[in-house]
């Protein structure tokens, strides 16, 4: 086994240098793209290690004032910390999956058993930032039990802590696996995915929704029902961390006994995970991908977009890059995303009459739609950010196509458009119309403010998508169907540099000047100044995309 799992790991190895060697027809671009990806996951854990090495020291010194028997404040930070690792390892995988066990099948071939490859699978989660940041807590502890002279604590400390890394490796490995079963249906994982994206968000804001309307209302005592309040302890007394957290201070108070049972459950919570695991690796291998694929109807729809100064090759594209995103799992999920932001802001606004977010207020129907606005052109950062790659062997068609250039990126730029401009308006709409506020002619700017900051961006990030593609799969939400890393936070940047104007010109027209009747003629000027700056941009883009027409072609087939 131990031969096999060397195997492994040095095929792991080969494959990280391979990705950083390769060269076929790439360009030193295309090449500096390929090694950024593959290197700037290193890079994220090399900047773990300062916050590692000072959750050492803050578990040595809770371990050292833990064997006096006292209540440690500083140990019982920590263990809020194992249990919100807890939380991410269950549901990490689901918002960032890395772990791909369908290459494992391939391996089935090979005479290697079955518990071996789970084995050699799951050690792949150690490198999870949730278990990273958990490891020098639960190996600091008894280290800081054994100087402080607590020996018999400081070994089980450090066999409870043993078993809670492994715990959480299993945690971690069974939710990828579950996923990974989940989707492996078509359109039972796009069901799933969808659900995700609508309950999580709503979820997470509901436990401040309630904290917050508790205290407006000034009652007194748990905003929670009782039911839930127990059923909650109840729930957090069996989470491995809890587990851990128990053994540990018993074995510091020298109540031997109880630190045991701690740990005889701990170590049962192990076998149970890792033993459902296997079986759901067993019938993830057994389960052959039964991707659902569209049946061609005998009745195609030959109708085709129009749009105004759009020739119908750029319509085309443009009809293409939408039906693109409302076909698949990513496009659904950055369409849906910014609605059901938007849905539960209103529906606090509707209660409460104004919203806090931290880093600004929601007091009126304006400045919800403007937020709202904002959402949605960040939405489509997946997309804009990648417009080219996403097309896969479609990019290569429209290559050999008789489509110039610009027609291309036209269609591009107005199918991103798009994808921004319908839900924005449907928010703007429905916010002027139940919510209002504020004066009209700022509601009459905020369309403008949205066209110029568009405009601005749409070139950015076509030259983007040009020298950053990523091959990615768009049924998929995770970080298989992101963009590249390095255009993803550019895009981001870019996006908050070409909104800044416009907020500046709000600012002008209604503070300094105390006119908000020149926000939107001073707006439509920017509108048609970033028109003209948006045009000159993409002539740039286009001798750009003409330059590396062969390496996306390469990214995308």
């Amino acid at each position: 086994m131990l031969r096999t799992l060397r195997a492994f790991a040095w095929m792991r190895w080969r494959v990280l240098m391979n990705s950083l060697e390769r060269t076929g027809a790439r360009d030193a671009l295309e090449r500096f793209s390929l090694a950024l990806q593959q290197i700037g996951p290193i890079i994220a854990l090399i900047l773990l290690v300062p916050s590692v090495i000072g959750l050492a020291g803050l578990g040595g010194f809770a371990g050292y004032w833990l064997a006096t028997g006292d209540v440690v404040l500083t140990f019982e930070g920590l263990c809020i910390l194992l249990f919100a690792a807890c939380g991410f390892a269950v549901v990490g995988p689901m918002l960032l999956p890395s772990m791909d066990p369908t290459t494992i099948v391939r391996l089935l071939l090979l005479p290697i058993p079955r518990q071996t490859l789970y084995l050699a699978h799951t050690a792949g989660a150690i490198s999870e930032p949730w278990v990273i940041i958990s490891l020098p807590v639960v190996a600091s502890i008894p280290v800081g039990l054994a100087v402080g002279g607590a020996w018999l604590a400081a070994a089980i400390a450090l066999f409870a802590g043993a078993l809670f890394a492994v715990c959480l490796v299993g945690l971690s490995t069974l939710s990828t696996l579950l996923l990974h079963l989940i989707v492996r249906d078509r359109r039972r994982g796009e069901i799933v995915m969808l659900v995700f994206i609508i309950t999580v968000p709503a979820l997470a804001m509901l436990p401040g929704l309630l904290l917050n309307e508790h205290g407006r209302n000034g009652r007194h005592g748990s905003p929670m029902p009782a039911w839930v309040t127990n059923t909650a302890k109840a729930a957090y007394t069996i989470v491995p961390s809890d587990q851990y957290a128990r053994a540990t201070r018993e074995a510091a108070r020298r109540n031997v006994t109880s630190a045991v049972s701690r740990l005889l459950l701990l170590a049962g919570s192990v076998t149970l995970t890792h033993t459902i695991g296997l079986l759901v690796f067993a019938r993830l291998l057994d389960s052959p991908s039964a991707i659902s694929r569209r049946r061609p109807t005998a009745a195609t729809d030959s109708s085709s977009l129009r749009l105004p100064f759009l020739s119908r090759g750029g319509a085309a594209v443009a009809q293409t890059q939408l039906r693109l995103a409302t076909r698949t799992p990513r496009g659904r999920a950055s369409l849906l995303s910014p609605f059901v932001v938007f849905v539960v802001l209103a529906v606090v606004m509707s209660r409460r009459g104004a919203m806090e977010l931290g880093f600004m207020s929601l007091t009126s129907g304006l400045n919800l739609a403007a937020f709202g606005t904002s959402v949605c052109l960040l939405a489509i950062l997946p997309f804009a950010m990648n417009q080219f790659a996403i097309d896969r062997a479609g990019l290569t068609l429209a290559f050999l196509s008789p489509l110039e250039t610009r027609d291309i990126l036209a269609g591009k730029a107005v199918g991103n458009g798009l994808l921004a401009a319908m839900p924005s308006a449907v928010m703007l709409l429905v916010s002027f119309a139940f919510f209002g506020g504020g004066p009209l002619a700022l509601w009459l700017a905020l369309p403008l403010a949205f066209a110029a900051t568009y405009l601005l961006v749409a070139p950015c990030a076509a030259a983007l998508s040009a020298l950053f593609p990523r091959a990615v799969d768009l049924n998929s939400i995770g970080q298989s169907s992101n963009p590249h890393a390095a255009a993803n936070l550019l895009g981001f940047v870019i996006t908050l540099a070409a909104g800044a104007p416009a907020v500046l010109i709000v600012v002008v027209a209604t503070v300094l000047l105390h006119q908000p009747v020149l926000a939107p003629v001073l707006m439509a000027a920017w509108c048609a100044i970033a028109f003209v700056v948006s045009r000159l941009l993409f002539r740039a883009v286009e001798a750009l995309v003409d330059k590396r027409r062969e390496n996306l072609g390469l990214v995308a087939s």
